[in-house]
């Protein structure tokens, strides 16, 4: 038990052992002065007197039964003042040795003139050619070098067997759209298949100062008739970012594509985020999700 527990415990049964006594002393010995304001007590000087003595000595046990749990807690639950940490005197602090002087070396005899064999003449060196600086490809017209290059590794996702496309998004003010392809006649009976209640797009732009591609998803309300979706946009119409919610029945597309390669659907909002997501962090990018606001 440590000394703040004990502390306590020993405050808690100094208050029951000594300060309600003390306050039922203090009580009596005021209800005793009250009752030596009586006529008949004051009308007896030796009652009187004897009566002031016995309230003042209640008085005085019961505030000192009192102070006795004030002062055990103060004592106890006091904040000791820490140790200073000891200093080794300076005395037993080791010194290194100081280091020996290093001896200066002798220089080698120069040899005799008869012996030493004849200098080479020196020989004029070719003067040096600078190197051409490395010629940098030009940037692709209208798009930064490196935005041309997350914007191409993006769009490279796009295939024919794949349930979802990526289109250029000037149409809308955005560099790209990323979406089911819903509205595709060749694929009306797959996502008819997955009774599709809701569907989204990702609307993308490319920030090449942040090196980051802000995405901000939007939700749509699909309604089928005749086997063919319409799609359309309601009064609690969804922008910001979705979790990997699927809004079908469950019924799964199968994409199989060169051996070993098969990607299996169920038009959740991770299928279509997690290879554009990839897709950028190739680039050394960031996507980066906005809930609120424009892009």
């Amino acid at each position: 038990m440590d000394r703040r527990t004990g502390g306590i415990i020993g405050t808690i049964v100094s208050a029951l052992l000594c300060g309600v006594p003390g306050i039922i002393l203090a009580c009596m010995g005021l209800i005793a002065v009250a009752g030596g304001q009586s006529p008949e007590i004051l009308g007896d000087s030796a009652k009187w007197q004897s009566t002031m003595i016995g309230a003042v000595a209640f008085l005085i046990g019961g505030v000192v039964l009192i102070l006795i749990p004030l002062i055990v807690g103060f004592f106890s639950l006091r904040k000791r003042p820490s140790a200073a940490p000891s200093v080794p005197p300076a005395a037993t602090i080791a010194h290194a040795p100081p280091a020996a002087p290093v001896q200066p070396q002798a220089a080698p005899a120069p040899a005799q003139a008869a012996t030493a064999a004849p200098a080479p003449a020196p020989q004029p060196k070719p003067a040096s050619v600078p190197a051409a600086p490395p010629v940098a490809p030009p940037a692709p017209a209208g798009l930064d070098a490196s935005v041309q290059v997350v914007y191409d590794r993006i769009m490279a996702l796009n295939r024919p067997t794949a349930p979802y496309q990526i289109i250029d998004g000037k149409a809308q003010n955005v560099d790209l759209i990323a979406e089911w392809k819903i509205v595709d006649a060749r694929w009306y009976e797959v996502f008819a298949k997955a009774n599709l209640t809701k569907v989204f797009r990702i609307q993308m732009k490319l920030d090449p100062a942040r090196r980051e591609v802000r995405a901000q998803d939007q939700e749509l309300n699909v309604s089928w008739k005749a086997g063919v979706p319409n799609l359309s946009f309601d009064a609690s119409f969804f922008r910001g970012q979705k979790s990997s919610i699927s809004f079908g029945t469950g019924y799964a597309f199968t994409e199989n594509l060169a051996p070993g390669q098969v990607y299996k659907y169920k038009f959740n909002t991770n299928e279509l985020k997690k290879p554009i997501q990839d897709a950028i962090a190739s680039c050394g990018w960031t996507y980066k999700g906005v809930a609120f606001g424009k892009l």
